[in-house]
């Protein structure tokens, strides 16, 4: 073993930095972490308190000399012993503890890193006891790579720290990160499918019990701070907790245990939202990446009225304005191509393009966006195969709501007598017995997946007067099922708001500005017409609605993950989106935690949006065909506001 602290007690005196003991306490912890309670070749460094530059200097030599380190940081009433970094794995450092333990809600680095910390020295009756606690747990059970003991009077407990990608010591470097070069074209993989399910692999263990949370859940450094169980729902829902996330994930189940891996998935799903440690090409405009890059023309416009109105959250752009690319592949060919970067990570901030967080401090005057976007169409997965195909099942389904929403024009509706799942009958009767009519509206068009609209009218009360979801997937019981959920909260949950607050979005819907406002626009009596608009339609049966599923898909799949993403491909072309590519938003945060994310860009789909002015609806064919023979066609945009939640 080498240690970098006590080799003797002159030279312990003669590295000593300012803030060092001087007394033989000190020596004493450096002598007793230099015992053989530690493997061999692995250094040690003991600081009192928190100093980056020290850190780093240790930090770099363990890399020059290939071998693991042990930062040992001595507080006031409390030692921090490691975590210990090994090369070559996915360890986290003591920078990655530091981030962690300040990283807040609402705050995310509280104090700067580069700023040393001595703290108060802990006491002479404390100090052994602390030392001596430490040595014996180091002896009885030595760290693993990442693990750290936090030894106090209160006791002592172990911790795994996750790499964060925010880590002063091992993260990525801070400055852009270039993306001059066009990468490799992308090579999909074979993943074999789960027994019974073709959209998952047949190795993923993400949903395992217990799993994720053994590896990312921890009250101190997280990455999950805390998963919250629920209470108001009349089913198993659990909230992931992680400080880093925009919001919390929330997992929806039978039970409990099965809602966990759910929630923490979603959390991670929505920390890809941004490219940490993602290469982004700044400051190119279109005609310069043209030949490489997908047109910002196809995704959808704004029109001017838009973009004229206060509430706009967009910057105009034309093919001659400077914005900001990352790259993804088509699915086609897999050829690398430029999307841009705030389509592609729907929090993407031109003010601090390195670091979202930091975007909390400026004001909306100062912040940019070409595009205004939400997460839809991003998804996790165990790889990035996986992934891909939920996010397009995700992108059917938003893009299926929106044109049924936009037409105003009776759906085919499925009775409930047709619906067997024992869970979708129970969600059923206790949205009746809420007061409300429940409706199972067929929504599927020219992407020919099952989508269902979950259409639930007040039939006692004139407010709230309708909630509605959607789902989509191979199986369409379970399709029915996870949107039945949705309304269910919805009908379940108090309304937090009144009539008299929202009722002025009836006459004035630029009012309609955040998420939350769509459910309180549908709330209001004066758009009940508009929402049973969608009513009246003839009655079919679930397999009449969608046959041949989940059975379609597994033929075609071949018992294979890549199978199924190829027939889904194929089932958008033929609806004419011919042109699909896939942004992989896996940062090495995610990777870590076995977790892929990954964005589906399709040019000509309609993109889920949120607020009156934010909708990218001008410029889209698909959306004017589909408008065509209806009341709404010769509307123009922005339509009526949707009631998607």
């Amino acid at each position: 073993m080498h240690s970098d602290t006590a080799d003797t007690a002159d030279t312990i005196s003669a590295r000593r930095a300012p803030d060092a003991y001087d007394d033989e306490i000190w020596r004493d912890v450096c002598a007793g972490l230099s015992a053989p309670v530690v493997a061999d070749g692995v250094s040690v460094s003991v600081r009192r308190g928190w100093d980056l530059g020290w850190e780093r200097q240790r930090l770099d030599a363990a890399r020059e000399s290939g071998s693991p380190h042990l930062s040992v940081r001595v507080h006031g009433d409390e030692i921090l012993v490691g975590p210990l970094w090994a090369p070559g794995t996915d360890a986290g450092c003591a920078g990655c503890a530091e981030v962690r333990e300040r990283t807040v809600v609402d705050h995310p680095l509280a104090g700067d890193l580069a700023h040393a910390a001595a703290g108060p020295a802990p006491s002479e009756a404390l100090l052994p006891e602390l030392l001596r606690a430490s040595l014996e747990h180091l002896a009885r059970r030595p760290l693993g790579p990442g693990e750290l003991y936090a030894v106090s009077a209160r006791g002592l407990r172990r911790h795994r720290v996750a790499r964060s990608f925010h880590c002063p010591l091992c993260g990525p470097e801070k400055g852009e990160l270039a993306a001059a070069e066009q990468p490799l074209p992308l090579a999909l993989r074979n993943r074999p499918a789960s027994p019974g399910d073709p959209t998952r692999s047949g190795d993923s263990r993400l949903v395992e019990r217990g799993l994720l949370r053994e590896r990312l859940v921890d009250d101190r450094f997280g990455p999950v701070r805390a998963i919250l169980r629920e209470s108001r729902t009349p089913f198993a829902m659990s909230m992931a907790v992680v400080p880093d996330a925009p919001a919390m994930g929330h997992g929806r189940a039978r039970t409990f245990a099965e809602t966990e891996p759910v929630a923490v998935l979603e959390a991670y799903e929505r920390l890809g939202g941004f490219p940490y440690d993602i290469p982004v090409l700044t400051d190119r405009a279109y005609t310069d990446v043209a030949e490489h890059a997908v047109d910002p023309a196809t995704l959808g416009r704004y029109t001017d009225e838009q973009l004229a109105h206060p509430t706009s959250r967009v910057t105009p752009h034309t093919a001659d304005t400077p914005m900001d690319w990352v790259w993804g592949h088509d699915l086609d060919d897999g050829r690398a191509l430029l999307v841009p970067a705030d389509h592609a990570f729907y929090q993407y901030e031109y003010a601090f393009r390195r670091d979202r967080r930091a975007a909390r401090a400026v004001g909306p005057h100062e912040r940019k966006h070409y595009f205004y976007e939400s997460s839809s169409g991003c998804a996790v997965g165990a790889n990035l195969e996986e992934a891909a195909l939920h996010s397009l099942f995700e992108l059917a389904e938003r893009d299926a709501f929106l044109t049924s929403w936009y037409r105003a024009a009776p759906l085919p509706h499925i009775p409930e007598s047709s619906i067997t799942d024992p869970t979708s009958r129970a969600m059923i009767e206790l949205i009746r017995a809420r007061g409300f009519d429940i409706h199972l509206l067929v929504a599927t068009r020219d992407i020919a997946l099952p989508v269902v609209w979950v259409l639930a009218v007040n039939r006692l009360d004139p407010f709230p007067a309708t909630f509605s979801s959607a789902g989509s997937g191979a199986d369409p019981q379970s399709a029915i099922r996870g949107a039945l959920r949705e309304v269910a909260q919805l009908v379940t949950n108090p309304v937090d708001w009144t009539r008299e607050q929202v009722e002025a979005m009836a006459e004035d819907p630029w009012l309609v500005q955040e998420l939350e406002d769509h459910v309180r626009f549908s709330s209001i009596p004066e758009t009940l017409e508009r929402a049973t608009a969608a009513l009246g339609g003839p009655s079919v049966t679930l397999d009449e609605a969608f046959p041949d599923w989940p059975r379609r898909l597994a033929d075609a799949s071949g018992g294979d993950v890549r199978g199924a993403l190829d027939l889904v491909r194929s089932l958008f072309a033929d609806a004419g989106l011919d042109r699909i590519v896939l942004v992989d938003q896996t940062s090495r945060e995610h990777a870590d935690a076995g977790i892929h994310v990954a964005r589906a860009v399709v040019p000509g789909i309609l993109p889920m949006c949120f607020g009156h002015a934010q909708q990218r609806l001008a410029g889209l064919p698909r959306l004017e065909a589909a408008l065509r023979g209806t009341a709404q066609e010769h509307r123009t945009s922005p339509y009526d506001p949707h009631p998607f939640p």
